[in-house]
């Protein structure tokens, strides 16, 4: 005993050196199996619906992460860079709108077909892409992703034909939109409930800078370089973004690393500092040492199963929608989604007929939705938080931000959508002046005013709600994040694809107030998710808790 345990110390050494905490091999063994009795998992299967993110913490002393706070929000950081590419790509392409209508000789609804294509595509795409990453882990998608949206760029600035820049469009927002939800997913990853508010803050404002910079960057670089140089200029930093990701993002996925003190079974996973880091330090070891240090990780890998690369179901995302909690909060952001796309599809045609703006200045307009939205994002991840602790305190809940909250009996609907109902009674009231003040001709600063307010409740409204599927799906965050992004994108095409018939058909004024109309409505499923939701999640999880006892008795048997 006292060999294996200075070889463990020895071991620990060497890891932590390069910021891999491995602990020690027989806690980790004994922790790892503690866990896979009480979450059975088949060989190579898709993870199931278990909710692990609290219950399995319980069961052990360790901290739910091992990652240190200056890790994990370096971690964060890369999730959300990431995650910024989708919304840049839809938005740096509207101002090229009027360019590429001239260019092809095609009417401005045959090119808000491209914008339909986009978004349909962003839609679906996370379906695959979700499941792959909660199947095969957070690099390997994540990698993927990239190659495929940096060869979609190379494609849009080369091509010379609408069916090519169709198809390519598809392909790139394939490409980026998966990077949401995994986003997500690491968040998830490395973050307990008590906290992550905190954390999904500044990612979801990531997501909306996109909005905000967008057009103003596809305004000048169509204005000033030419269409092309858009495209262009997403080859160039989404490849300088996969190259930092391989070489200092680590993987996160708990069934890959658990707490992140493990280090993946396979190399290939580990990112190419760990990599070498570790190279370096096996270098200077005597035989001996290397001896132990190989006997040690083997008893390290054997503790956590090696995954291969599966294939993606995308039916897991639809098997999400049909859970009446998830199904609540996911149509109400979509709907959401419909009334942004009314809105921002319908702003470069109408402020350069209303207010004569060059495309430039068109770009400029769409800043005030995208700031507020970055900055309401931020201020709801902390109104959250505090939420949490309210509710909390009310039913006496004792919070555990080192191993994270069992939510079994906890009322986390209650704690997410509170502050909900406020801000989603705004954006109501705000789509309907918003259309109103466009159709009176108002002042610019009116319309734009109001944008702002939009932009901030919207993205208020809609991080507390991503929050919220992300509580009740734990351990399968970017699975259920792909499910809401697929419904979301979906009704965002049919917005961006109905806008002009119904600008034409209602009139500005009454084409909005039907959107205000249905952002009303859509609160009453807000209401039954906070009546009802707390009883469909435990049904849910118990049931998921009773197969998964099942399943482990049978195989004890």
């Amino acid at each position: 005993m006292h060999g294996a345990s200075s070889r463990q110390e020895s071991v620990s050494d060497i890891i932590d050196s390069s910021n891999e905490n491995i602990q020690n091999a027989d806690q980790t063994h004994s922790e790892a199996m503690l866990q896979k009795e009480a979450n059975p998992e088949p060989e190579n299967e898709t993870p199931k619906d278990e909710p692990l993110n609290n219950t399995t913490t319980a069961l052990s002393s360790k901290p739910y992460t091992s990652f240190t706070t200056h890790q994990k929000w370096f971690i964060v950081g890369m999730a959300t860079a990431a995650s910024f590419f989708s919304p840049l790509s839809g938005q740096i392409y509207f101002p090229v709108l009027p360019v590429l209508t001239e260019n092809y000789h095609l009417s401005q609804t045959l090119l808000n077909i491209s914008v339909t294509t986009y978004l349909i595509f962003q839609g679906l795409a996370p379906s695959f892409m979700g499941t792959f990453s909660d199947a095969s882990g957070r690099r390997p998608a994540y990698i993927l992703a990239f190659i495929i949206y940096t060869a979609a760029n190379i494609g849009l600035a080369l091509q010379n034909s609408y069916a090519a820049l169709l198809v390519l469009r598809c392909l790139q927002s394939a490409g980026s939109s998966g990077t949401i939800s995994f986003g997500y997913g690491v968040i998830a990853d490395v973050t307990t409930t008590a906290e992550r508010g905190k954390y999904l803050g500044p990612m979801a404002a990531g997501v909306m800078v996109g909005p905000a910079l967008g057009p103003v960057i596809g305004g000048l670089l169509a204005q000033y370089l030419g269409w092309r140089s858009v495209f262009w200029f997403l080859v160039i930093i989404s490849g300088g973004y996969v190259v930092v990701y391989t070489i200092l993002a680590p993987e996160t996925h708990r069934k890959i690393v658990g707490d992140g003190s493990i280090l993946p079974a396979e190399s290939w996973r580990l990112s190419i500092l760990q990599y070498v880091r570790i190279r370096r330090r096996l270098a200077r070891m005597t035989p001996a040492e290397k001896k132990e240090y190989d006997e040690t990780q083997s008893e390290l890998m054997a503790s956590q199963k090696s995954r291969k690369i599966g294939f993606p179901n995308p039916l897991l995302s639809f098997m999400i929608l049909l859970e009446l909690d998830a199904f609540m909060i996911i149509l109400y952001v979509a709907l959401m989604m419909f009334g942004s796309m009314v809105m921002m599809t319908s702003l470069p045609s109408l402020y350069p007929a209303y207010y004569g703006l060059d495309e430039l200045q068109v770009g400029l307009c769409f800043l005030p939705f995208g700031t507020s939205s970055a900055l309401g994002a931020i201020i709801n991840g902390k109104l959250l938080d505090i939420n949490y602790k309210r509710i909390a305190r009310q039913h006496n809940f004792s919070i555990d931000r080192k191993r994270g909250d069992d939510l079994t009996n906890f009322p986390i609907e209650k704690a997410r959508l509170q502050l909900t109902f406020l801000w989603s009674s705004i954006l109501a009231a705000t789509f309907l002046g918003y259309g109103w003040a466009l159709n009176y001709k108002a002042p610019l600063a009116v319309p734009l005013v109001m944008s702002f307010i939009m932009g901030f409740t919207l993205i208020c409204t809609m991080n507390s709600l991503t929050t919220l599927l992300a509580d009740i799906f734990p351990d399968r965050v970017s699975t259920a994040s792909a499910a809401q992004n697929l419904l979301r994108c979906l009704l965002g095409a049919v917005g961006a694809a109905v806008v002009d018939s119904m600008l034409v058909r209602m009139g500005l004024g009454w084409c909005f107030t039907f959107v205000s109309l249905l952002m009303v409505a859509a609160v009453s499923l807000l209401w039954f998710e906070y009546v009802w939701g707390m009883g469909w999640r435990q049904k849910r999880w118990r049931k998921v808790a009773e197969k998964a006892e099942r399943e482990r008795q049978n195989g004890v048997v």
